[in-house]
């Protein structure tokens, strides 16, 4: 019966330990599975906020070089509109001063072809028909209005230039000239704007232009052959060589 009893006392104390141990064991199993979970998101979560670490350090790196860059670039930027705003000043000024020369520009140009003009009448009568329309050609293009200032400023240096060509060199042209009364061909020869002769085909008249009366002077009949000389060297045909011309001394 003792037996019985201790048997069964056992069973009972058996049957009471083994659901305690279980379910303690079950315990510490789901305490440890959350624990892991838990230092696994823990762990997770400071990764994630490593990465957003770099991450904010590489946008401010490249945040402070961009700043760095932008700063660079007003300063150079500045300088720029600095220099352009004195291009632009200078381009105003320029703009001012041309209009200014414009206003008076025109109205010289006038005044040059009058003065030449009348400088022309009274120089020695040397081609006298393409001088004259030179002159008419100047008037007109002053007087055009769709030509543009600077074409009107080239055409009339061109003829200042034709003009002091004059003084610098000798021609010889043919021309008919009214000698004693009677239309006669004759060879002009000019001497810069110095003197112009005249002499006539035969050879045994020569005369020069006498700028104090207007006139033609006949000369000597001795300075006949040094005026064909004289021809010939402004033709070239002759070498160059010093001649005996009655220069400012026509009368």
């Amino acid at each position: 019966m003792l037996k019985a009893l201790l048997s069964i006392s056992f069973f009972i104390l058996v049957a009471t330990v083994l659901p305690v141990q279980a379910t303690t064991a079950a315990t510490v199993h789901g305490q440890a599975v959350k624990a892991v979970a838990v230092e696994a998101s823990a762990q997770k979560q400071y990764q994630d906020w490593i990465d957003r670490k770099a991450t904010a350090s590489a946008d401010i790196r490249d945040m402070k070089a961009m700043d760095s860059w932008l700063d660079f670039q007003n300063r150079k930027y500045t300088k720029y509109i600095q220099k352009q705003e004195m291009v632009i000043a200078e381009l105003e000024r320029r703009k001012k001063e041309a209009k200014r020369i414009q206003m008076e520009l025109e109205p010289f140009l006038e005044t040059v072809v009058d003065q030449l003009e009348q400088f022309t009448k009274n120089d020695l009568p040397f081609l006298v028909k393409e001088r004259t329309n030179r002159i008419e050609f100047l008037k007109s293009s002053l007087n055009d209005y769709r030509l543009a200032l600077s074409e009107k400023l080239r055409r009339v240096f061109e003829a200042l230039l034709i003009e002091t060509e004059y003084g610098r060199n000798v021609s010889t042209t043919t021309q008919n000239l009214d000698i004693k009364g009677q239309l006669t061909q004759v060879s002009l020869f000019r001497l810069g704007r110095t003197a112009l002769f005249y002499q006539t085909a035969d050879g045994k008249s020569a005369g020069v232009w006498d700028k104090g009366t207007g006139t033609w002077v006949p000369l000597n009949e001795i300075y006949s052959r040094t005026l064909r000389r004289a021809k010939d060297m402004a033709d070239r045909k002759r070498a160059v060589e010093l001649l005996d011309l009655p220069i400012g001394a026509a009368r």
